[in-house]
């Protein structure tokens, strides 16, 4: 009888001991607890990035929509908004045209409503002339875009100028049987605004 009662009592007391255990959450469960906030504020800024990056993509969708020599295309770190040197300069130039000052107001607002990151302007020109030409007027081109648009008001501190010459057509300068193609040509002949979409401004 005695031992029933001491192995009743040691059961009771086993019992009570795995009751506590089990009261107590473990450490681990309270790690894995704390971190579910920070993983949806993660998930949070993600979907914030995704919008202000689908945003300005819809801005200067629309600017592409309202201004003719104007157009638009994306990848993973930026947005990219391409002028027609033929429309912001007179042949072989590298002053803007006013007639072209509307355009650039609509690409400054864009420009000045991105909250951080470097803006990258670039000029391209087609395949007539030297490389070393070529080169030379496709920077002075650039850096006169650059120029207006600090003199209206861009952070010059934001403004990045390159003069890539004819090294990147986005248009064949000449027809499959060697002929001249101005079609391609003038493609060719532009000055794009590199935008940082909001991952990448994040990142700069």
């Amino acid at each position: 009888m005695a031992r029933a009662i001491q192995s009743t009592f040691a059961v009771l007391i086993s019992m009570a001991s795995a009751g506590g255990a089990l009261a107590q959450e473990p450490p681990y469960n309270r790690e894995i607890r704390d971190l579910k906030p920070t993983i949806l504020d993660l998930k949070g800024l993600s979907s914030d990035s995704n919008s202000a990056s689908l945003d300005l993509t819809a801005q200067v969708g629309g600017l592409a929509a309202q201004h003719s020599g104007l157009s638009v295309r994306q990848d993973k770190t930026a947005v990219r908004v391409s002028m027609l040197g033929d429309v912001l300069f007179d042949f072989d130039k590298a002053s803007i045209q006013p007639s072209a000052e509307p355009t650039l107001q609509d690409i400054l607002r864009v420009i000045k409503s991105i909250p951080a990151g470097t803006v990258v302007i670039e000029g391209h020109t087609d395949s007539k002339g030297t490389a070393a030409y070529n080169q030379d007027l496709s920077f002075r081109r650039a850096k006169a875009v650059a120029e207006w648009l600090a003199a209206h008001g861009a952070e010059k501190s934001r403004l990045s100028v390159k003069g890539l010459g004819g090294t990147r057509p986005v248009a064949p300068n000449t027809l499959k049987n060697g002929a001249d193609n101005p079609d391609g040509r003038k493609l060719n002949r532009r000055v794009e605004f590199v935008l940082p979409n909001s991952v990448a401004a994040k990142q700069g």
